[in-house]
């Protein structure tokens, strides 16, 4: 196994510790997430084959519920909730939630046993249709409490997602990819890394004087990810897609969300947004250990 792929909890660990105790860096790499997370899109994105689409036709209603919960149970428990929570927060924890699952989940199907086909398709279809329904949503429930534009989510989503696929399938029809994808898993992590460190380091100046908001976030978000654990292993037939369906369904594109809110709501919006980074990254040490060791019983 690969040290970026054995360690890779480690080291998206790490990024975020770093995010808080060494800003400077990060506050330069502010200005560049758009792009980082670009390239980070198209080369996460170079295993898509939208040809696979056509086999959603065997389990399409599973498909269906799936995106249903996807983009909208998680953000309608935060509409419910959202007295709790100062608007900017309020409005980070909605986009979060209202993203499209990580194109990740495919590389955790992989490395905790899941069924990475389903996984792929999942997160395929998800992207595809964010670019309408993720600023339909934050706009849906969130307009009364914030000031929010459709048309500017809808074009920023359509930078980040849908020319990165564009440009992954012209890599692939010139068959690139053969060479490109030895190089993913490394360079999406570094990507990655440098991603949460922009993320971080303008919002760790602002945590202490949101220290209560933040707690009350990552709480949300915990009790989201037990919610969609525990659906993940009633919506699945058998081990492999429990696993599949509880990946897919919390872990979400927080880099796309992190982007999202920094570029268009400012730095305290990203707080929501960072409340569900802390909370995945910290997930992905005791899944990661129990994938690992379900594995070595198996054997």
């Amino acid at each position: 196994m690969k040290f970026t792929q054995k360690y890779f909890w480690l080291i998206i660990l790490l990024s975020t510790v770093i995010g808080f105790v060494w800003q400077a860096p990060g506050l330069i790499l502010k200005n560049y997430l758009t792009p980082i997370l670009m390239v980070m899109m198209t080369l996460s994105v170079l295993k898509i084959d939208l040809k696979e689409l056509k086999n959603i036709k065997t389990d399409w209603w599973r498909y269906l519920i799936i995106l249903i919960n996807i983009f909208f149970v998680s953000s309608l428990l935060i509409y419910f909730v959202k007295d709790f929570f100062i608007k900017e927060i309020f409005l980070g924890l909605l986009i979060v939630t209202a993203v499209p699952c990580g194109i990740s989940i495919v590389f955790f199907s992989v490395l905790f046993g899941g069924q990475p086909t389903k996984s792929l398709l999942t997160t395929t279809i998800a992207h595809l249709l964010a670019p309408i329904l993720t600023p339909a949503i934050v706009w849906f429930f969130a307009r009364q409490v914030i000031d929010v534009s459709f048309l500017a989510m809808f074009i920023l989503i359509i930078k980040l997602i849908i020319i990165p696929i564009i440009l992954a399938q012209i890599i692939r029809y010139f068959k690139w990819d053969n060479y490109i994808q030895k190089y993913v898993t490394s360079s999406n992590t570094l990507l990655l890394t440098l991603l949460n460190w922009g993320t971080v380091a303008p919002v760790a100046g602002i945590i202490s004087a949101n220290y209560n908001s933040l707690i009350k976030s990552i709480i949300l978000v915990i009790l989201i990810a037990v919610l969609q654990i525990i659906f993940g292993i009633i919506f699945g037939r058998n081990k492999e897609e429990d696993i599949t369906w509880m990946i897919a369904s919390f872990y979400r594109n927080t880099g796309l969300a992190a982007v999202i809110t920094l570029t268009t709501f400012g730095t305290l919006a990203t707080l929501g947004v960072m409340s569900y980074m802390i909370v995945t990254n910290v997930a992905l040490a005791p899944l990661q250990w129990w994938a690992m060791r379900t594995k070595s019983a198996t054997l």
